[in-house]
This record gives C-alpha cells, structure tokens and sequence, in this order.
C-alpha cells in the first residue's frame, strides 16, 4: 500500500475500513466519500489487476460472502433455497461464474506459472483443507512430466522450505476461508529468497503479497461447501501450458508412460 499514490492509498483505507459500504458504491460515488476522482477510482482499481472498476467491485462483494462462517453460508443457502430442479441449481452458480468471468482472464500468469514449472528442479505445492484435493489432483498430473513434484505434509513446512533447492518453486493454492498455514509457507518461501507463486481467487487473496506469479478466478460457495469447478479449469490450464513448453518432452514422456500402463495393467482393458 505504501506504493500507491496518496490518492488511491486514500481510496485503499476507506476500502479496508468500510468494506460494507463501498462495495454499493460506483467508482464517481466512492471517489466523492473519499474526496478523490472517479479516475482515481478507476486507477487504483486497475493497480489491482483488476480490467476496470466493476470486476474491483464484484471481487469485493464475493470476499465480504467468503467472510461468512460455514453454518451462516448454509443457513443462507437454506433461506434462498435451491429451486425447481436441484442438480440445475447446483451446477448453474459454476457455470454462471465461469461464463462471466470468461472476458477477465489473462493468459499471461498463466504462461508465467507455467514457464517457472519447466524452470524449475524441484516443485512444492501447498495446498490444505478443501484446497488439498486441489493441490493433489495438480501434482498428480504434473508429476507425469516433472518427476520432483511434491505436495508438502503441515507439519513439515518449515524444514520444506529451509532444505529446498535455490531453484525451486513453491505453489501456495488456497481460497476462501483461506487458511493460514498456507500463507505462512508462502511467505516464508518468498522471505528465503525461493520462487513463489500463488492459485487463489483474487489480487486481494492474503496469498497474494507472497506470490511472485498470482494465477486466479474465483470459486464458488454453495452452502457450506467450497465448489471448485473454475479453479480446477485453471489448473488444467497451467497443465496444458506446461506440456506445450516441454515440447518433445512431453510426446516421449507420454509414449513411456503408455507403455508401462500397458505393461502392467494400470488400466482396465476395454477390448
């Protein structure tokens, strides 16, 4: 925040202090509460990350949502109500997100990510709670193409991180309620001098000051549980980049792969 102009640092502060009411305001009518521009607004807003003020806004109303509690999600989701057909309900609030999220995302991070992965000799990705299936079904496929892939225990972060590699790359994945381990290994990756990189759900993620590479988009929250149908989208992106860099790599890694599936009957056979 220091960074910021005294204007936007202005707009910054109001945010941070009055998170309720700025999320109703426009960017001429928070830029009038705080005594600045609506261009000010608009400037700090894209200081974020943010393609412009609307999408600041909406980020900012989906964290004041990821504040409730799991039993006040649920008890909202149960006074709202799931509607006419149920598996509709469920599934339209992803594929709602996904759609309107679609004409925000940037493939620049995700080429970054994808570029530290295959720079990288050693990965370690951070992943706890509802994230670890996240952080496990990322490493299992990683681990096709990059053999030191690892999904880092709690309880070891500390000696994790102090014994890794000069090279190595740390991926923090977590997002609302974030949870504080993961931060903590994150930010003592990037304090050691190592490579960090962070999959979240925005700029304003507490993931991301630690993070050299933000990769982000948002997931849903569907009564108390923590959907991750886009952030899945996002990881499969990060792997289908990292295959197109390995280039050769990637056709003979496959091929040997295939051959020893076959060799001893990994998979069902389905002649």
């Amino acid at each position: 925040m220091e960074q910021l102009p005294r204007g936007q640092k202005a707009v910054a502060l109001y945010v941070l202090e009055h998170a309720r009411e700025a999320v109703s305001l426009t960017a001429s009518e928070l830029g009038k509460v705080v005594g600045v521009s609506e261009a000010t607004v608009i400037r700090f807003a894209s200081s974020l990350g943010f393609p412009g003020y609307p999408e600041f806004r909406e980020a900012l109303q989906e964290s004041l949502l990821d504040q409730l509690k799991a039993l006040e999600r649920h008890q909202l989701y149960q006074t709202v109500g799931e509607g006419n057909n149920f598996i509709q309900s469920v599934l339209r609030q992803d594929l709602q997100k996904g759609i309107n999220i679609l004409a925000t995302l940037d493939d620049r991070p995700i080429e970054d990510l994808a570029r530290a992965i295959c720079e990288s000799s050693c990965i370690n990705i951070v992943g706890l709670r509802s994230a670890k299936g996240l952080a496990y079904y990322f490493s299992a496929y990683l681990s096709w193409f990059i053999p030191e892939t690892h999904v880092l225990n709690a309880d070891m972060f500390l000696e994790n991180v102090i014994n890794a590699r000069g090279d190595s790359l740390f991926i923090g994945i977590s997002f609302p309620r974030y949870t504080k381990r993961t931060v903590q290994c994150l930010a003592l990756a990037r304090e050691l001098g190592k490579k960090t990189a962070a999959i979240t759900d925005s700029p304003l993620s507490p993931l991301a000051p630690h993070a050299d590479i933000l990769v982000y988009a948002p997931c849903s929250h569907i009564s108390f549980i923590d959907s991750f149908v886009i952030p899945v989208g996002l990881v499969n992106a990060v792997l289908l980049k990292v295959a197109d860099n390995l280039g050769e790599l990637t056709t003979k890694r496959l091929q040997e792969l295939e051959r020893a599936w076959a060799q001893y009957g990994v998979y069902e056979d389905r002649e």
